[in-house]
């Protein structure tokens, strides 16, 4: 859906989008571009208009690169812009807004090496490793923020695939990266690391207010005596392969891990 940028005092509301010009004309968003700003590498934030590169088919790619245009670049006589492409090496982060929801990215360092150690077989295989372990620059996207932060990362895939086989597994393989990005989280900025639900234990019990709600069982997505099963080694490396990343990890970060940056504040 086509919006309009209005050139109005009124958006004070949203002062990134009045992105007045001497001309009358607004500038229309095309169905790609959003409403936000960059982080330039010297912390400066640059209002403008984002296009996101990546898609619902190739969500990493918003990890590694941004068109951006800032508002004083606007020509608004002309529909078309010309905007910049910007990468790992030109950001702290950036931001837009996909209708009325903010979404946020910003530079981390990780080396994803689960990506890389499930890479299937063949060049492609090969290929996916080295691209996993040689990338430690990413504009991952934030999903909670404060003292607990938490990331959604994507693994980088292949393009080659030799032979029936091999684009089979190179078929999966984007499928399942599309379901099932890692899920990173840090606390008080420490140490970026993949969040696995043993962890969410080990990140509260700071906090009275959620591990009482955690045992009492108040978040739908925790259950204690499941989660907190001793176990052996085994199962839990078994438990730990199938709930590492994905839909689970990240709902239960969603609810216990917000209600801790809302109620156990540092």
């Amino acid at each position: 859906m086509i919006k309009k940028l209005l050139f109005m005092a009124s958006m004070a509301l949203l002062p990134f989008c009045s992105f007045a010009q001497e001309s009358d004309t607004d500038y229309e968003l095309r169905s790609n571009e959003k409403e936000g700003w960059i982080i330039d590498k010297k912390g400066n934030k640059i209002e403008g208009i984002v296009r996101l590169m990546g898609s619902e088919d190739s969500p990493w790619v918003n990890q590694q690169k941004v068109r951006f245009i800032a508002k004083g670049d606007i020509d608004t006589s002309k529909k078309k812009q010309k905007f910049k492409v910007l990468d790992a090496d030109d950001l702290q982060g950036y931001a837009a807004y996909d209708g009325e929801i903010l979404r946020e990215f910003e530079l981390i360092k990780y080396t994803n090496v689960r990506a890389a150690s499930k890479s299937g077989s063949g060049l492609g295989g090969n290929l996916k490793a080295i691209k996993n372990l040689s990338n430690n620059n990413h504009i991952a996207e934030t999903i909670i923020k404060g003292p607990v932060t938490v990331y959604k990362l994507y693994a980088l895939p292949t393009s080659v695939a030799v032979g029936e086989k091999q684009v089979r597994e190179m078929e999966q393989d984007l499928n399942n990266i599309r379901r099932n990005p890692s899920i990173l989280v840090a606390k008080n900025g420490g140490k970026i690391e993949e969040l696995d639900s043993k962890d969410m234990k080990k990140l509260t019990e700071d906090c009275e207010y959620v591990r009482t709600k955690m045992l009492n069982k108040e978040y739908t997505s925790y259950n204690p005596e499941k989660e907190e099963k001793e176990r052996s080694k085994m199962g839990s490396l078994l438990k730990s392969e199938m709930e590492i990343s994905g839909e689970k990890v990240q709902k239960m970060a969603m609810e216990v891990l917000t209600d801790y940056n809302a109620n156990c504040r540092k």
